[in-house]
Parts: C-alpha cells; sequence; structure tokens
C-alpha cells in the first residue's frame, strides 16, 4: 500500500501547475500530498465497493 500511496501522491503532485521536482519538494509538501493519494485510494476502494449490487450510492460533492 505505502508504494500505491507513493505513486498516486507523485502523480497528483506532477498533475498541479506549479509543480517542481518531487524529489526536491520538502517533506511538508510530500506528506501533504500523500494524504491526499491515501484519501483518493480510500475513495476509489469505497467506490468499488459502493458497485456491489443493494449499495447505496453516496454523492460526494466537489470541493476546490
Amino acid at each position: 500500500m505505502e508504494a500505491e500511496i507513493e505513486f498516486v501522491a507523485r502523480a497528483l503532485y506532477h498533475a498541479d501547475d506549479d509543480a517542481k521536482i518531487w524529489d526536491r519538494e520538502s517533506d511538508i509538501v510530500k506528506d501533504e500530498f500523500r494524504r491526499y493519494a491515501e484519501l483518493a485510494l480510500e475513495l476509489l476502494a469505497a467506490h468499488r465497493k459502493s458497485n456491489a449490487p443493494g449499495a447505496e450510492i453516496c454523492i460526494f460533492p466537489y470541493a476546490a
């Protein structure tokens, strides 16, 4: 799971318009993107479970 979080964190970081070089970024910024990645993976897992028959659909409003 650690590798998945790191991979997604780097992808989210590089998707940012102001992204620089990940390896030169501060630990504070890296940890922030790792939290985003962990949340994204949790939401994906919840979404996959919700596709089961009889599951309740949850709508998450967009938040910038």
